[in-house]
């Protein structure tokens, strides 16, 4: 690839923690914007902080482009001196149990491969998961003789990538291993804004913290590129890894994706603590971008001068999967967590079901909820109508195949599922909460906004497009819509002229704020 022209970065920087089956729109936004700059011809690093390693998943569903260059911090962030000491020592091995007197060992086949639980005196020691073709271990976990968890294993090709050592739930450290032989990093990644502290054992470099760490890795591994451009995304280590930075062709581009509100929500509420120091801090921040119009007006009365801009997902290219539409469906697709909401969105199907009584709800996602949530559909007896499905990578047939789709969040960015829906001809009924549903559905038009905390209403609008096939079609045809407003050519121009405007910006200023 030759030198880029003038106004063009070097390099391209953005963030993810994984790859695997388990991204959300958030990742997927992200991979989106990675692979765009590369068809481009930009020259483009996807950093990757967690432990995992499925970039080969996330090729073959087509989310990164092939020119897309990934960086793990656990398999690129040690330094050669790291590796030169590792080249010394015998490869790390977990302290499996031995044979003995009272020690069995359990095997089953699971979705993750083959789990061997090793018992002594009939109580939990270790559990390993192994490749079920290669034998080659995948983690192993320790447990204490109270049941909790001791120490996680993480493996990549059967080598030791990292330790994660437990002092009790919710406290824990990860030791980083370099070549599956040595420790290179302890640090505390669960840390808020990635403050959590980070220990080099080595001695070699002063100790820091989490996003302290991986800066001062990528300062190292772009010391040859004349100008770079960093994206941080979300709430996390990297909006602080991208301010720590020292490269000194280093422009930054600071992407919200959600609501920067804290309890209740609305624009009376604080802002969220960790979110106070991206607003006081602009170090290396070029430009700011949100995602709606109405964030950009709130985050201005609160902290003016900010150089926001919005920019906004691209909705679905518009094509309708071949799957049926059920005139009875109703669904909701996202993550199983308090911030969804999803027990608004039970008790209103229970309603519901008093006036469209073959009416059917599936629910799409995991996370922290999905047990309290079945237990809750069982309470209110909707068990014959609910159907909990899990994760999907087919959102666009999902949708396609119902007849509504319902949002009942506390809060949102601009969420993907909504420009996905709305562009196979599914409309929407979602509260308007802060951020996100008001900025695509126009209440009546092509969708229902509705006020929030109202299950009654949010139970009527779903009962009126259940019943009503005129109502139905006319949202539906309005929705199809959202395919030309969140068109992709707008939004690679948008993303393609931010990115290059923020690479011919002087290191001491910032892009004239667009709308």
């Amino acid at each position: 690839m030759g030198r880029p022209t003038s106004g063009q970065p070097d390099d391209v920087v953005l963030f993810v923690r994984s790859l695997g089956p388990q991204v959300a729109g958030g990742t997927r936004a992200v991979l989106a914007r990675a692979s765009l700059y590369a068809a481009a011809g930009r020259r483009v690093t996807l950093v990757v902080t967690g432990v995992e390693n499925d970039e080969g998943w996330a090729r073959s569903h087509d989310l990164l482009h092939p020119d897309v260059r990934v960086a793990y911090l656990w398999r690129d962030g040690p330094s050669d001196e790291d590796r030169a000491r590792a080249a010394a020592q015998e490869p790390m091995q977990p302290p499996r149990v031995p044979d003995g007197d009272g020690v069995t060992r359990r095997r089953r086949s699971v979705e993750a491969g083959v789990r061997v639980r090793t018992f002594v005196a009939d109580v939990l020691r270790t559990q390993e998961v192994l490749d079920p073709e290669s034998g080659v271990p995948r983690s192993f976990v320790t447990y204490r003789e109270d049941g909790t968890r001791s120490s996680v294993w993480h493996f990549v090709d059967g080598g030791v990538v990292a330790v994660d050592e437990i002092d009790a739930p919710g406290r824990w450290v990860r030791h980083y291993v370099v070549d599956g032989r040595a420790r290179w990093l302890t640090a505390d990644p669960s840390g808020t804004g990635g403050l959590g502290p980070a220990v080099y054992p080595s001695g070699d470099h002063p100790d820091t913290d989490f996003a302290g760490a991986i800066a001062a890795w990528l300062d190292r591994d772009l010391v040859d590129s004349r100008r770079v451009v960093v994206f941080a995304d979300g709430e996390n280590a990297w909006q602080r890894t991208l301010r720590l930075m020292r490269h000194p062709g280093l422009r930054g581009v600071s992407v919200l994706h959600n609501s920067h509100l804290d309890a209740p929500y609305d624009v009376t509420a604080p802002t969220k603590p960790h979110w106070e120091g991206f607003f006081s801090d602009v170090t290396n921040v070029t430009t700011m971008v949100c995602l709606t119009h109405r964030q950009r007006r709130d985050l201005l009365e609160r902290y003016p001068g900010l150089p926001l801009h919005v920019l906004r997902h691209a909705a679905a290219r518009p094509r309708t999967p071949r799957v049926t539409r059920d005139p009875r469906r109703v669904v909701s697709l996202g993550r199983l967590a308090p911030q969804k909401q999803l027990d608004h969105l039970l008790r209103a199907f229970a309603l519901v079901l008093q006036r469209v009584p073959d009416a059917r709800l599936d629910v799409y996602g995991d996370g922290p909820s999905r047990d309290e949530l079945a237990a809750l559909a069982s309470e209110l007896q909707l068990a014959h109508a609910v159907r909990f499905l899990g994760r999907t990578d087919r959102a666009l047939e999902a949708f396609a195949s119902a007849r509504v789709a319902v949002m009942t969040s506390l809060h949102e960015g601009l969420p993907l599922t909504l420009t996905e829906a709305m562009s196979v001809g599914t409309p929407f009924v979602a509260y308007d909460c802060n951020y996100g549903p008001a900025e695509v559905l126009r209440d009546g038009e092509n969708g229902f906004l509705v006020p929030m905390g109202d299950v009654g209403a949010v139970a009527d609008r779903i009962v009126r497009v259940l019943q009503d096939d005129r109502l139905a079609r006319r949202l539906g045809r309005a929705a199809r819509r959202v395919t030309k407003e969140f068109s992709y050519r707008r939004y690679r121009s948008s993303w393609l002229e931010l990115l290059d405007d923020a690479a011919r910006a002087s290191s001491s200023s910032t892009i004239s704020p667009r709308t």
